[in-house]
């Protein structure tokens, strides 16, 4: 896209409003609800301890060497680190959504058969600016804080709490709303938050701009992204490996739901895909907000990498999505791509509602969609089976045919995922590891030393809830169902957390 149509579109951005949507409800003083959360989410704790995770962290987690069972594989080294809302009270005040915890860091070193774990709050200047206070100082996108102070800029309350990637020989912290937040590698301290496009043509046009927890990184290295702008605007990234920026562009949608967390890309196009929400704004609380509705059919957008323009668009029907695994396309144009497909949007109140302890009130589960965009411009659908969430694919293959998708699932009607699964998506053959009742998995991802599908690992973290503790579980992905090859154990639990990435060295 031309710098001259890009600042065009810019400042019709700009216009429309000066904060993105997770900011927008922010800049009142209004006096907090008479509800004590607090006291609400402790009582409930007292009687469901499954409720451990959402706990509130006060301290970083010092360097600890965790004790093994099994025996790491000899080709696994690196640091898998893990992000995550931590911090979710200060004095008489606890947030009313997940999604409002300031972000705490993971690391988890793996060298010479053993595993090295610190966790660190990321001192964002939110974070550090409530810490010298000794109370929140900004109100969070659902919770209000009385007297609090005035949000000049998405970053002013940037929590950079979802994900974490490498990009040179960097972090980024990311968040849904703002800039993505540079971390030291080894010392986990915060850098400074990203001014994108600060050393090239596009300038100050950048800075500040949403800048999604889901960036696709493709083979070559390159950076791909995304960022929901309030007046239905996205914003698209093209960055390198370094971070620097190749290419912006932005499109006008006219989405109104105010919740895109994630999206695609095939090795020709971007694909977004609008969901089947509206905003009702009668409603106290920006999560609040966001209602469904099936007569609202979710739209695909094919867009083009080379100029960031849509080119084609593709109606399904009603749905809500938070994470999909991979995509690809044919010779012919054909375009295959999965999807944790829920019926509606109660999940993201479920974060809500287990913020106040109310875990009876449970969410309804998605399953895996494979679905198919045809050249003709009509669609095929197949729902899988079981449940589905945080897919993952093998890195190498993002963008390209995937063979295997790995993903958490749930064998009971629990608080939140038991089992890990992989499913073959030829053949449709799968396999599962079911942890247990008492155990919370969280997001499992696929480490290829070798760069070939159906070889390599599974990495990541569950909270065994009976005896406060998390564990690091390895899986040899092609033997998933006899369980983990290794497992560390911390002497402590960690905050249940949302995605990360593993390093190699």
């Amino acid at each position: 896209m031309q710098r001259r149509q890009f600042l065009k579109s810019m400042a019709i951005v700009g216009a429309s409003s000066a904060l993105p949507a997770s900011a927008t409800l922010l800049t009142a003083p209004v006096a907090p609800a008479m509800v004590n959360v607090k006291q609400l989410f402790n009582d409930a704790l007292a009687v469901h301890p499954e409720l451990i995770g959402f706990a509130n962290v006060e301290r970083n987690f010092e360097p600890q060497t965790l004790s093994l069972e099994g025996r790491i594989p000899a080709d696994l080294h690196g640091v898998f680190y893990r992000n995550g809302p931590a911090k979710h009270e200060r004095g008489a005040i606890r947030y009313q959504h997940a999604f409002e915890g300031d972000g705490m860091l993971q690391r988890f070193e793996i060298k010479n058969q053993n595993i090295v774990h610190r966790g660190q709050f990321i001192n964002t200047p939110k974070f550090s600016q409530e810490q010298q206070a000794q109370q929140f100082v900004y109100s969070g996108p659902e919770t209000k804080i009385a007297h609090a102070l005035p949000v000049v800029t998405p970053d002013t309350v940037n929590t950079a709490n979802t994900n974490i990637i490498a990009v040179g020989d960097d972090l980024w912290a990311l968040w849904e709303a703002g800039s993505p937040t540079k971390i030291d590698r080894d010392s986990m301290q915060f850098q400074q938050q990203v001014h994108l496009g600060a050393e090239s043509k596009y300038a100050n046009t950048l800075q500040g701009l949403p800048f999604s927890a889901h960036p696709k990184v493709d083979p070559s290295g390159d950076i791909w992204n995304f960022g929901l702008h309030p007046s239905g605007n996205i914003v698209l990234y093209h960055l390198a490996a370094n971070g620097n920026v190749k290419n912006a562009g932005v499109i006008n949608t006219q989405y109104r739901g105010a919740m895109l967390h994630d999206f695609l890309i095939t090795d020709k196009h971007l694909l977004i895909i609008l969901p089947s929400l509206f905003t009702d704004k009668s409603i106290e609380g920006h999560f609040e907000q966001i209602k469904y509705n099936t007569d609202i059919p979710m739209r695909v957008l094919v867009i083009s990498k080379q100029s960031l323009t849509v080119i084609k668009h593709y109606e399904l029907p009603a749905g809500f999505v938070f994470h999909y695994g991979n995509a690809w396309e044919e010779i012919n144009g054909t375009i295959h791509f999965d999807a944790s497909l829920y019926p509606d949007v109660n999940v993201l109140h479920k974060l809500s509602n287990v913020m106040q302890g109310k875990i009876e009130q449970a969410s309804t589960k998605a399953k895996t969609a494979l679905i198919t965009l045809h050249t003709e411009g009509h669609y095929s659908m197949q729902i899988m089976p079981g449940t589905s969430e945080f897919p993952r694919v093998c890195d190498h293959v993002v963008g390209l045919k995937n063979h295997y998708l790995y993903h958490l699932s749930a064998k009971t009607n629990s608080l939140w995922s038991d089992t890990l699964s992989s499913l073959n998506t030829d053949t449709g053959a799968e396999q599962h590891y079911h942890f247990g009742e008492d155990y919370l998995v969280e997001e499992h991802i696929s480490v290829c030393p070798k760069a070939m599908e159906n070889t390599g690992y599974l990495i990541g973290t569950a909270l065994h809830v009976p005896t406060k503790r998390t564990c690091l579980n390895i899986f040899s992905v092609n033997d998933l169902s006899s369980g983990p090859i290794a497992r560390a154990w911390l002497p402590y639990h960690l905050p249940l957390g949302f995605h990360g990435n593993f390093m190699p060295s």
